[in-house]
């Protein structure tokens, strides 16, 4: 999958969980916890629902928040999975 696509893929289910966030200007860079206040909840539902859109599945020992730091060690994951 190109990862322009797959990255708005990433962006459409993170807004989804967290609608607060405007995933258009996100940095990508920022810390997760800190600047978006993603929690042990909130990527736990990232996560499902990146299994259910792109038809992956995580681990659970990829199921912890202190893995991803930031959007685009999210975007790595996934690309790892749909590769």
């Amino acid at each position: 999958m190109d990862k322009k696509i797959l990255t708005a893929k990433v962006l459409e289910v993170f807004s989804n969980v967290l609608p607060e966030i405007d995933a258009g200007n996100l940095d990508m860079t920022a810390p997760l916890t800190t600047a978006y206040g993603v929690n042990s909840v909130s990527i736990i539902q990232f996560i499902v629902g990146l299994e259910n859109e792109l038809n992956i599945e995580f681990d659970d020992s990829e199921l912890a928040l202190g893995l991803y730091y930031d959007m685009n060690d999210m975007i790595k994951a996934v690309e790892a999975k749909v590769s």
